[in-house]
């Protein structure tokens, strides 16, 4: 498989295991019925502000592998400066991090890699790789990741997921026509592209589809209003047309609904032949001429049988005569939304949305993604209790998405926002609160998150060889679970076990014998007190006593802290 490279790649393919591990502080909850408070609300969601790269990795070990859909925005790298969300990759703490990363010695040469050596695509590529590497470790087998770029990086961009994701996970490519009409110097830029890979495509549903489409309410709506104003069948139909001809271009992707049944309800057609390949063969009568009606070249895709309950269900649609083919009638209210490659959402809608949510304001935040493109994806990847991640979250669009979603479909979806910006809390989890609890016209979504900053280094000293104890025993004991299971860590019960007990996991139990104030060493009278019953023993200590020839006997494994925790 062909790879991309570019100065500075070398230094960063690994770069995320350097980079230290955080703890979350935890600063305020909030949710609809009580607003803000300084207790958690446990409601699954959280809001993180710090640099992402760093809050990604202190998501690992209670989210490894747990999160079903990813959305990021990241810079487009255009070097616009103007943007309230910075998307120029001279950003501050994105230099500062490519110097601490790219200033180190090359193949034994003194010669460093230097930040000014590097060309504006080295550096885009350089921030992306370690960020694309720990959202592909939090993605569940069967999650999806999509990703919004335009034409400057798009290419480089899919390099990288083929490198990272693998190219057979790919899913596609989507266009999302977001401009018309925007006076170009010579090519008119009406699209942007949003990529889409998996972790495993083998695990991901065959078929996507979506019942949640705003047009489709819309459409039943109209359809109801209209069938309580006309009797008359064709004044009805009329009616619709003239309706429809004004919105069509609204309504995609339900274009194709432009029908009436006898009932007054709106319907819309596809075809029931076999384009590409034979189908079955039999005639079908035209219920007024009473002659066969035209059979598809190809035949039809239904066997007879199924064909039959269709007639007897009154769902296939005929022409005025024998000669038109018959089509296979869809009723608006069953239809279900296939995810289009090319995506019609006016781009502007991002800023009326931010205006509505912050009438007080002038402007908030420029060019924001519309919460109408993210149901749109959040809709066809995900279910009822999914983990929807969204590092580069901006103005929270996706949060917004997602408590759209749960109140439409009664689902219970969560959200994780990370935002490395000064407007975290001001916008990003503004807008959320303000969603949550109503705003403008529109009804609160119900709902709560939990706010966080990124808190204390886990490990300390010039070479990250000490514990840091300011975090706190119990950040310590989940970091040990998951650096040996991969696994999130719940406290364990202790009614028959010693309280450095940590855990069984395959036949092992986990111990960490750890005191913040004194060494702690593992010797004969402290293993006395170990009750559970385990094909093999990992034992943490500052010190061990015991015998080698005893360990091997026993089946246990010392490990000294900090020096044996392993650094992930």
């Amino acid at each position: 498989m062909p790879t991309l490279s570019w100065i500075g790649k070398e230094k960063v393919i690994n770069h995320h295991r350097d980079v230290p591990f955080k703890i979350l502080e935890h600063k305020y909850g909030f949710c609809a019925e009580k607003g803000e408070s300084k207790d958690p609300v446990n409601s699954g969601n959280k809001i993180i502000h710090g640099d992402n790269l760093e809050a990604l990795k202190s998501l690992l070990p209670e989210y490894d592998g747990k999160i079903k859909c990813i959305y990021i925005d990241p810079p487009y790298n255009t070097g616009n400066e103007n943007w309230v969300y910075n998307d120029n990759v001279n950003h501050p703490k994105i230099r500062k991090w490519l110097e601490a990363t790219l200033k180190a010695k090359e193949n034994g040469k003194e010669a460093a890699i230097g930040i000014d050596d590097l060309a504006r695509h080295d550096k885009w590529l350089c921030m992306m790789y370690p960020r694309l590497q720990l959202l592909h470790k939090l993605l569940e087998k069967n999650g999806v990741i999509f990703i919004s770029i335009d034409d400057i990086e798009v290419h480089h961009l899919q390099c990288l997921c083929d490198e990272i994701f693998g190219s057979s996970n790919k899913l596609g490519i989507l266009v999302w026509k977001n401009v018309t009409d925007n006076n170009p110097t010579n090519i008119s830029i009406e699209h942007e592209y949003i990529l889409c890979y998996s972790k495993d495509k083998s695990k991901v549903n065959p078929v996507w589809k979506s019942s949640t489409s705003d047009v489709k309410d819309k459409l039943i709506q109209i359809g109801n209003e209209l069938n309580g104003k006309y009797e008359d069948l064709k004044d009805l139909q009329s009616a619709y047309n003239k309706w429809f001809k004004e919105n069509k271009p609204y309504l995609w992707p339900l274009d194709r609904y432009k029908y009436i049944d006898k009932h007054g309800v709106y319907t819309g057609s596809q075809s029931v032949h076999n384009p590409g390949k034979e189908g079955y063969r039999y005639d079908i009568s035209h219920p007024v001429t009473k002659i066969p009606c035209k059979e598809p070249l190809m035949g039809y895709r239904f066997p007879p049988a199924t064909m039959k309950d269709l007639l007897d269900q009154e769902k296939i649609l005929f022409g005025e005569d024998h000669t038109k083919i018959i089509e296979l009638k869809v009723y608006a209210r069953e239809y279900k939304v296939k995810l289009p490659s090319v995506i019609h959402l006016d781009g502007r809608l991002g800023a009326y949305e931010l205006r509505d949510i912050f009438p007080e304001q002038k402007k908030t935040f420029d060019n924001p993604k519309t919460v109408q493109l993210l149901e749109e994806l959040l809709s066809f990847a995900t279910t009822n209790t999914d983990l929807v991640l969204d590092s580069f979250a901006g103005s929270g669009t996706t949060a917004h998405a997602v408590l759209n979603l749960n109140k439409k479909d009664g689902g219970n979806r969560k959200f994780i926002l990370v935002e490395m910006e000064d407007y975290a809390d001001s916008i990003t989890a503004e807008r959320v609160k303000r969603v949550i609890r109503g705003y403008s016209d529109k009804e609160g979504t119900g709902g709560g998150f939990d706010y966080y900053v990124l808190g204390k280094p886990l490990f300390i000293g010039e070479n990250n060889e000490l514990l840091n104890e300011e975090v706190g025993t119990d950040k310590i004991r989940e970091y040990i679970w998951y650096s040996e299971t991969r696994t999130a860590w719940g406290k364990p019960d202790l009614k028959k076990e010693t309280q450095y007990f940590l855990g069984k996991k395959d036949g092992t139990a986990y111990y960490f014998i750890y005191e913040k104030d004194s060494l702690t060493t593992l010797d004969y009278d402290l293993l006395s007190t170990i009750k559970s019953k385990a094909g093999q023993y990992v034992i943490y200590a500052d010190n061990c006593l015991l015998a080698k020839d005893f360990m091997m006997k026993h089946n246990i494994i010392f490990k000294k802290i900090p020096r044996d925790i392993t650094r992930f």
